[in-house]
């Protein structure tokens, strides 16, 4: 049993506002134990319904604080990684080599670019911008 294992088995008879006051240094920890304590909360359903309940009581509390968004940030990534799903063992499987025995065949490729529609005259006259005359009287 790792260490992140033993800390979820003892959240799980913790009173509430033990629980919470838990939770609330493992957040703030967020180091690599942290997310390991995370994940080993996400096994147990019954510890993890419990901390989410913990951390719905953090988010309130920090509502309103000076440091909430910090709060909030942390508190949701938290949120995230129980409940993303266990990571499932990856299978190998067989890869059979299938290459048909056809002869390759060469063609030659250019695009084929569409004729550019020619431009419509212009029905406006262009505008000739000349200087004010000046006025000396």
């Amino acid at each position: 049993m790792t260490k992140a294992q033993r800390i979820a088995a003892a959240w799980a008879n913790l009173p509430a506002p033990e629980l919470t006051d838990q939770v609330r240094l493992l957040v703030k920890a967020r180091d690599a134990a942290a997310r390991a304590v995370w994940s080993a909360v996400r096994e147990n359903n019954v510890i993890a319904a419990r901390v989410r309940g913990a951390l719905a009581g953090l988010k309130a509390e920090y509502r309103g604080h000076r440091d909430e968004a910090m709060w909030l940030m942390w508190i949701g990534q938290v949120q995230q990684q129980l409940a993303a799903p266990a990571a499932t063992p990856i299978v190998e499987t067989a890869v059979e080599d299938v290459t048909p025995d056809l002869e390759p065949v060469i063609t030659e490729w250019a695009p084929i670019q569409p004729p550019t529609p020619p431009r419509p005259a212009v029905d406006a006259p262009a505008v000739l911008f000349q200087e004010p005359a000046s006025s000396t009287k």
